[in-house]
């Protein structure tokens, strides 16, 4: 039987999201032929496990909002837009121009409606920009140092997730009972994935 490697971590930068003493892992698929469509697979096989609905897709805009909203209207998928704190720059014609950047919070109700926003927008978590899930509740922007960060409540069962540097792999924050440590993660892995790495260990298999 064919398998698909993962590598799981208590150890990183967890720093983009805040949160409130909540367990923290980073869960990666090995790369086989393509990592940044393997781990995004990795991440809807994970949240079809889950099964926890609605969720909201988190994502950091570029400069072109409305083309976004476009994207988003087209969709029919309910969604609300907030602004960070911190200025981005860009150039055009020659001349360069700042911008707060739109952080839009898109509600999927069913794993379908996930494959068809990410279908549309994974291509933004690949080019480093916030891209994340939040499950059962939104998630608030709190500035610090002329910085915004997305910040999650230390509501029971909430938990979020961030895709890492390129789509590799995702960083989760769980404030889950069922997610608690090591064993509940691997527990938790969708049929087909197994476990060769866990922090810098190496699994014989």
């Amino acid at each position: 039987m064919y398998v698909k490697e993962v590598w799981i971590s208590e150890d990183g930068d967890f720093s983009e999201i805040e949160d409130d003493g909540f367990y923290r892992f980073y869960l990666y698929r090995f790369e086989d032929v393509d990592y940044q469509e393997e781990n995004k697979q990795l991440l809807l096989d994970f949240i079809g496990k889950l099964n926890i609905f609605p969720l909201n897709v988190l994502i950091e805009g570029y400069d072109e909002e409305e083309e976004m909203r476009q994207i988003f209207d087209g969709l029919s998928f309910p969604y609300s837009v907030d602004y960070f704190t911190d200025k981005r720059m860009y150039s055009t014609g020659g001349k360069n121009f700042t911008f707060h950047p739109p952080f839009f919070q898109i509600k999927a109700s069913s794993l379908k409606e996930l494959q068809s926003i990410l279908k549309e927008t994974y291509h933004l978590a690949t080019q480093n920009q916030f891209y994340g899930i939040s499950l059962k509740n939104n998630v608030h922007l709190t500035s610090r140092n002329g910085y915004s960060f997305p910040k999650l409540s230390k509501n029971k069962d909430i938990a979020a997730l961030k895709v890492g540097h390129d789509g590799q792999g995702f960083y989760f924050y769980s404030n889950m009972p069922s997610l608690q440590d090591m064993e509940q993660v691997i527990s938790m892995l969708p049929e087909g994935y197994v476990v060769t790495q866990i922090n810098d260990r190496v699994i014989e298999k």
